[in-house]
């Protein structure tokens, strides 16, 4: 007869097997669950089938050199071996303040590339093979270097790859990413990271604004590429999205640029005029401003002020003038300008963008930076009211430090308005981290890697 011992082990060993069968199981059953979207949630059952060996995790490094610093980012993937189905679960990124565009010489790049690859390492699990783990270059200020510099740079970065521990591949290691192609990657990055891209239909995606000095440009997936005015089209791309063939389209609306918009707001649409009084500048502010060989003198009006009770200082309680922008007639003024300058050459873009996510870049971001409305390194969602609040701010508060604000910031308000159409309970989106990544082309360039390898 068996002793009480050996008998409650046997059961032990019984519940045990049972448990793992179970667990199998589960395992098993998730599996049938088809993933179409890599962007699909890890759950435990998934953590329990790469711990199983039903799963294989691998990792892609993307390292993005810009001129006195670099971005390592290291990506980690999950795959179902049973159908290949996979998921992009995790990024690690690490800014090295090393950079590859400047001193350029044979012996700095080998060192610079060496301190970054040190880097990519240590944010390797510890268990990872460095032969299996595809690494990629992207330079996007490649083209910004004379010749003989752009030969050297790329020589010595492949060298420095060749004798390093990643898998490399000189055709496709290294990259140049020309602004266009930035652009086309960073809305595909982010549109992604928003999650269920293989369901979803162009209208339901991201819209990408940003402004250059001139122009305001608008990135996004056109329903009907054919019902927009081809002369304002910058650029018209096709692109895979999970099998369908999208119209990813950048719109340039001109001189509805920050810069540009300030110099018809100051001088009322006559920019060869050197008096620019304007409704939308202080009355304390009296200066001399430079735009594109134009020298104005830029005033408020003297009429514009308001009685406010201060709260502060040795008038608190008492009601007092205070000189103001006036913030009815400026946007009047700024509202009557874009009107004009998009007449009705835009309206199906205008109907195109409507209840979309709104992402900010260039100078929009810029602007909001500084403001405080947003972190100008780490960025972050700005709300549409804080964003109103700020505007009104700078109309109501005089501020020599910064004279343009008001001005500046009524045009973007009516662009996300009248252009964008947002409203009070809208969100500025900020492509820094989107669901947890960074939303950038490093995204784009791991998931093309790790499909297709280099």
């Amino acid at each position: 007869m068996l002793s009480p011992i050996l008998i409650n082990l046997e059961r032990l060993v019984v519940v045990i097997l049972a448990a793992v069968a179970f667990l199998l199981a589960i395992v098993s059953f998730r599996g049938l669950v088809p993933v179409s979207d890599p962007r699909t949630p890890l759950g435990y059952v998934d953590q329990l089938s790469l711990l199983f060996g039903l799963h294989e995790q691998s990792h892609v490094v993307i390292v993005s050199p810009h001129q006195w610093s670099s971005d390592v980012h290291v990506f980690t993937f999950q795959k179902r071996l049973k159908d290949g189905a996979f998921y992009m679960n995790n990024e690690v990124k690490e800014t090295v303040s090393v950079g590859v565009f400047d001193q350029i010489s044979p012996e700095n790049i080998k060192n610079k590339c060496q301190e970054i690859l040190r880097v990519c390492e240590n944010k390797l699990p510890f268990s990872v093979s460095r032969h299996k783990t595809p690494i990629l270059f992207g330079l996007p200020g490649l083209a910004n270097l004379a010749v003989e510099d752009r030969k050297l740079l790329i020589s010595g970065l492949h060298l420095c790859l060749e004798n390093s521990n990643f898998d490399y591949s000189k055709e496709a290691s290294i990259g140049l990413i020309t602004p266009a192609l930035q652009n086309t990657m960073q809305w595909f990055a982010v549109t992604l990271l928003n999650g269920r891209l293989p369901y979803l239909q162009p209208a339901e995606t991201p819209v990408m604004a940003e402004t250059t000095e001139d122009d305001l440009l608008l990135t996004f997936a056109a329903g009907d590429v054919t019902r927009l005015n081809n002369s304002s089209i910058q650029s018209h791309k096709k692109v895979a999205i999970f099998g369908d063939n999208w119209d990813l389209v950048t719109v340039k609306i001109p001189n509805l640029g920050v810069l540009k918009a300030r110099q018809l707001v100051l001088t009322n649409s006559e920019p060869s005029k050197e008096w620019a009084a304007s409704p939308c500048v202080n009355p304390v502010v009296d200066r001399w401003w430079d735009f594109r060989g134009h020298r104005y003198h830029v005033k408020g009006l003297h009429k514009s002020v308001e009685e406010i009770k201060e709260r502060n200082g040795p008038f608190a309680g008492k009601r007092v003038s205070r000189p103001v922008a006036n913030y009815e007639a400026c946007h009047a003024m700024v509202l009557n300008i874009i009107q004009k300058t998009m007449g009705n050459s835009f309206e199906y873009v205008v109907k195109e963008l409507k209840k979309r996510k709104v992402y900010i870049g260039g100078k929009l971001f810029i602007k909001c930076a500084e403001r405080g409305l947003t972190d100008p390194f780490k960025g972050g969602n700005v709300k549409l009211k804080t964003f109103m609040d700020s505007l009104k701010h700078a109309c109501k508060v005089p501020n020599t430090d910064q004279p343009y604000a008001c001005v500046d910031m009524m045009v973007v308000g009516v662009i996300l308005d009248k252009v964008l159409g947002l409203h009070q309970s809208s969100i500025l989106l900020t492509p820094h981290q989107v669901g947890g990544m960074t939303g950038d082309w490093p995204v784009t360039a791991a998931l093309q890697t790790y499909q297709s390898g280099i």
